[in-house]
């Protein structure tokens, strides 16, 4: 099938593992092999089985203990170490070389932010020829929280995209906590970052205007689009497939495959959706 590999980021508790879970099971039921890594050393209880595990390498517990680190400072280093151990890296790639893999990192955003290990990570990935795309989560529940939450997590995912050279989509996850709470309508204007909709007056005086003003320059940009994900939903889960098939390319070197067919063989296929059907 080619190299193809996405890599799923977010906060902390966001729904990666969830997510990652429940995309592997639609791959596999759609006849797509599809391996699951696991990136997060400090990782515990995983939904999958792993096809790849860095805990394997490292995992923050033995960073803890022979560094004398904190969690954190444990995590930083397990990362770090990974950069560093670049055959391990290509070793473990090379069985899955012609797989679909979907990656799971760690939550913590400093690891792209202020060290740049995802980022250098993604990178080692393009070089292994990797056709990669990333997936920002935002945990639905903190996002519609209040009106300043939301905002932060757009300037999140806002500042991941410059920070990853790379194909982008985002998230709303856990959209099946708020089946209840939320209709289709009002999360509509959640995905669109609808800001006009969101309370601002709700927030203390001083931080209405610089909200506002933060507001304005993540429309300007016109670049953090969210969709929404309720696991349990096909729909949902199947339309981020088709996004993912297109951000990798996978869909390209399908048709490639397909003008390949000798005339007379059967071949071909149903063409990829646009992602955007069957969400609201």
């Amino acid at each position: 099938m080619g190299k193809h590999a996405v890599i799923i980021i977010g906060p902390a508790g966001a729904g990666k593992s969830t997510l990652c879970h429940a995309m592997q099971e639609f791959y596999q039921a759609s006849g797509r092999t599809v391996h699951v890594c696991n990136f997060d050393p400090a990782a515990e209880d995983l939904r999958y089985q792993p096809s790849m595990d860095v805990r394997d390498l490292i995992s923050v517990d033995d960073a803890m203990e022979s560094q004398n680190l904190g969690p954190n400072g444990g995590l930083v280093f397990c990362m770090e170490y990974l950069i560093q151990n670049a055959s391990w890296l290509h070793d473990s790639l090379g069985d899955y070389s012609d797989d679909f893999v979907i990656i799971d990192m760690p939550g913590q955003i400093e690891l792209i932010s202020h060290i740049p290990v995802v980022p250098t990570f993604i990178e080692m990935l393009k070089q292994e020829g990797y056709m990669c795309g990333v997936v920002f989560l935002l945990d639905v529940l903190t996002a519609t929280a209040d009106a300043g939450k939301f905002v932060s997590g757009c300037l999140l995912s806002l500042s991941s995209m410059v920070s990853i050279d790379c194909p982008f989509v985002n998230v709303l996850s856990k959209c099946d906590l708020i089946a209840n709470q939320l209709s289709d309508k009002d999360l509509e204007h959640f995905c669109m970052c609808d800001f006009d909709y969101l309370k601002l007056q709700q927030l203390p005086g001083h931080w209405q205007d610089m909200t506002r003003t933060l507001c304005g320059v993540i429309n300007d940009f016109s670049l953090v689009k969210f969709h929404p994900m309720d696991v349990t939903n096909d729909d949902n889960v199947k339309n981020l497939a088709s996004i993912l098939d297109e951000l990798t390319q996978v869909a390209d070197d399908a048709e490639v495959r397909d003008r390949d067919v000798p005339l007379g063989e059967e071949g071909g296929g149903e063409g990829v959706p646009d992602g955007t059907e069957g969400y609201f």
